[in-house]
């Protein structure tokens, strides 16, 4: 079992031995979650799929040192892209633990902070990578991008909407945040399949799964914007959680499609 094989399964491991162990964590006393059987479940998924996205982070870490310079720039940006994803699902994991997801950092958005750095890093290395391959597209522009930006985030603002306890203008706010993700990692799904077109076989696997990640990320990011225009709040549920998990694996699976083609 080589080096990144073994990284990979030690991964899988150690994330479903969280997944276990999350079970037998105390049930708090207050909180949102009241029943101990719902409380372990979410907190179960929050542990698994954040141990998954910080897994991927580790593999697409290690895959870095094989590439050029400028090419490896490009990398370590996803990289860290997906590092914060891991930690903005890591403090998903300790507002469920300690029961404040009805807190004002979740309800007006501060939640998805790591998220909005995300999505931002994600973007300029799929942007640094399509310019390095010699891309020519509106999407690695950023006199496009971000007024396509402005401009569905002014329309989401305009939507109808379910009633909110927040104040609209931190509602839009909240949704502005939930549309910058939708944005960036649908303009860097459409950088990745141009850069899959243009590149040759050699590294056809990695970006295939790479462009899956991203779909993931696409379809939760959008979800959750739907989902809280229509209900007026912050959707929690296991059908998202079964989500972000399945997100987890596709970016597992594209760090080790990227730490193993440096081996060939």
């Amino acid at each position: 079992m080589n080096r990144v094989t073994t990284i990979t399964f030690t991964i899988i491991v150690l994330a479903l031995v969280g997944y276990i162990v999350s079970f037998f964590v105390p049930t708090p006393l207050t909180g949102a979650t009241n029943e101990s059987s719902t409380f372990h479940w979410t907190l179960a998924n929050s542990v698994l799929y954040t141990l998954l996205h910080v897994g991927a982070a580790i593999l697409f870490l290690v895959g870095v040192s094989a590439y050029k310079a400028k090419l490896r720039l490009a990398y370590m940006a996803i990289a860290v892209g997906v590092v914060l994803v891991g930690a903005g699902l890591a403090q998903v994991v300790l507002l469920r633990v300690f029961g404040l997801l009805e807190s004002p950092w979740v309800q007006y958005g501060g939640v998805m902070l790591p998220f909005v750095a995300a999505g931002l890093a994600i973007y300029l290395g799929t942007r640094s990578m399509a310019k390095l391959v010699g891309i020519a597209s509106p999407l690695t522009k950023l006199t496009f991008v971000f007024p396509l930006l402005l401009v569905c985030m002014v329309l989401a603002s305009l939507l109808p909407h379910g009633n909110s306890a927040l104040p609209e203008i931190f509602f839009d706010i909240s949704n502005a945040i939930s549309v910058w993700d939708v944005v960036f990692y649908s303009v860097s799904l459409g950088l990745v399949f141009q850069i899959k077109n243009r590149s040759g076989a050699h590294y056809t696997p990695s970006m295939v799964w790479l462009m899956l990640g991203l779909t993931g990320s696409v379809l939760i990011t959008l979800s959750v914007l739907v989902t809280t225009l229509a209900m007026g709040g912050t959707p929690a549920g296991y059908l998202l959680d079964i989500l972000v998990i399945i997100g987890g694996f596709l970016y597992l699976k594209a760090g080790y499609s990227f730490a193993k083609t440096k081996e060939l």
